[in-house]
């Protein structure tokens, strides 16, 4: 779902509603079943709930693409019980008949469904371990899915020849069904036509914070092409190609490059937390800053290395930047937070307590720079709440709004915030950087117009109460509207 719908608080919301609502129905419907034959039933559950997970690779692409017409909380809602209500009514109802059958071999349903919960319940915990940490990094989810259907298909047969309720000759045949169909299903689409334009992607790989994926879109009769690094479906940076360099394709790192210097421009060490494709970091590089970067995920690091000519030189950690930030004392001259997984920022490096963090690593004529997104007014409740919250701890803080037209009812921009001591724009000249002509106008727009103070309007963000993510809700979702007027599902999986 994530690649294509996203991981906003109302796409959690959707799947854990479908889960626990099949979830119910399957116990439901076990509890029924349980009066019957149920060894045959349990061979039936296991087998139909393979079967199905068998054809998520057919029917995904489909499902999604149909049900974006929906919108983001319904759509994801309606995909979700298409693609995994049957497996959840049918896994649920496993328990009541598992109980059911171990009280008819022994009596006692108390201690019968003791042992169960206890089995399930380790094994929950070992799956899940099992997911997260190899599953889900080494394994397209389109096959782990499948090759779990495959498992349980095997359950299924087992029981059905053990206990000698169920044909096993049936569900093989669905087996083998289930396998042509799998065999026929159409994989990840990595090159796509339109418009005068091909789309490729050179690079995708299931992470910890979602679908990382390398996009090349070459037009038609044109020496340069434009390479992003998306999240879940959500460009995360990325850089225009030409013949012998490249240069920036979005505004925003340059916004927070020249900030840095024209608010500092003595700095010579900065620490960036959040990669990215890496712009940030190589400009700060080339300008011949001692540069660290924080990045929580590894597959982030991989594709910057390798698709967006990261140098060497600068130094990346893997690690959460929060729990970085808790044991460091180094200090620096500047600090960058860019930190998003797709559309959604980690609300706990926005709380007083990070930013008291990250003020501690600081020299004392230090700056950090904050990239966010906001509407073109300049005025959301999340910037509102980061606003409050740099000036609660920092003192001063300025805001610079992106300035475009607004093209096809998005009215959504980047917000660059400058925290730190005696905040004042230098009257230093441009640095040496390869701008593209667009960003380079825009950089010298900010020269002419130095940003609004911020303003102290909002709730503080607190680690024990931090209402970031949802009143920023709204705006996540527009964001991920936005995709899914050009995002095919047939793109967003690896």
């Amino acid at each position: 779902m994530a690649p294509f719908y996203g991981t906003s608080l109302y796409v959690w919301t959707a799947q854990i509603t479908a889960t626990l609502l099949f979830l119910a129905l399957g116990y439901g419907l076990g509890g029924r079943l349980s009066l019957g034959n149920a060894p045959r039933s349990l061979a039936v559950v296991f087998s139909l709930a393979g079967f199905w997970l068998i054809l998520f690779p057919l029917l995904r692409t489909v499902v999604l693409n149909i049900s974006s017409g929906l919108g983001v909380s319904l759509g994801s809602f309606t995909a979700s019980i298409i693609l995994f209500g049957l497996p959840l009514l049918c896994l649920g109802a496993v328990s009541p008949l598992l109980i059911q059958q171990l009280d008819r071999l022994k009596s006692g349903a108390g201690s019968a469904a003791g042992t169960l919960f206890f089995t399930n319940t380790l094994g929950g915990i070992a799956g899940g371990w099992l997911t997260a940490l190899v599953l889900i990094p080494y394994l397209p989810l389109r096959l782990a899915l499948a090759g779990t259907g495959f498992l349980l298909m095997a359950i299924g047969i087992f029981l059905g020849i053990g206990l000698k309720s169920a044909k096993p000759i049936n569900l093989g045949v669905l087996t083998a069904v289930a396998f042509f169909l799998f065999l026929i299903s159409p994989g990840p689409l990595r090159t796509l036509q339109g418009m005068g334009t091909t789309s490729t992607v050179l690079f995708s790989k299931q992470s910890g914070v979602g679908l990382v994926q390398v996009f090349e879109v070459t037009r038609k009769n044109s020496s340069n092409s434009m390479r992003n690094l998306l999240i879940d479906g959500i460009a995360q940076g990325g850089i225009i190609m030409g013949n012998d360099h490249y240069v920036s394709c979005y505004a925003y790192p340059e916004y927070m490059n020249f900030l840095g210097h024209q608010f500092h421009p003595n700095a010579r060490r900065a620490l960036v937390l959040g990669l990215g494709c890496g712009v940030i970091a190589t400009q700060l590089e080339r300008r011949g800053l001692d540069t660290t970067v924080v990045e929580l995920e590894p597959a982030v690091e991989e594709a910057a290395r390798k698709y967006f000519m990261l140098p060497s030189d600068v130094k990346v950690i893997i690690e959460d930047g929060r729990a970085w930030l808790n044991y460091h004392k180094e200090k620096f001259d500047l600090v960058f937070l860019d930190t998003f997984a797709g559309e959604n920022m980690p609300w706990y490096l926005f709380t007083k307590q990070a930013l008291e963090k990250i003020k501690g690593i600081l020299t004392p004529e230090g700056r950090l720079i904050v990239n966010s997104v906001t509407h073109m007014n300049g005025e959301s409740p999340g910037l509102a709440m980061i606003e409050t919250g740099l000036l609660q701890v920092f003192g001063e803080a300025k805001v610079f709004v992106e300035k475009r037209a607004m093209k096809d009812g998005n009215d959504l921009v980047n917000a660059v915030l400058v925290a730190g001591k005696n905040l004042k724009m230098e009257e230093q000249p441009v640095f040496s950087s390869m701008f593209s002509p667009r960003i380079k106008t825009k950089i010298w727009g900010l020269i002419k117009w130095e940003g609004r103070d911020a303003r102290s309007v909002g709730v503080v963000s607190q680690d024990d109460f931090s209402s970031l993510d949802y009143v920023d809700a709204p705006l996540r979702l527009d964001m991920r509207r936005l995709i899914l007027q050009n995002l095919d599902a047939r793109m967003a999986t690896n």
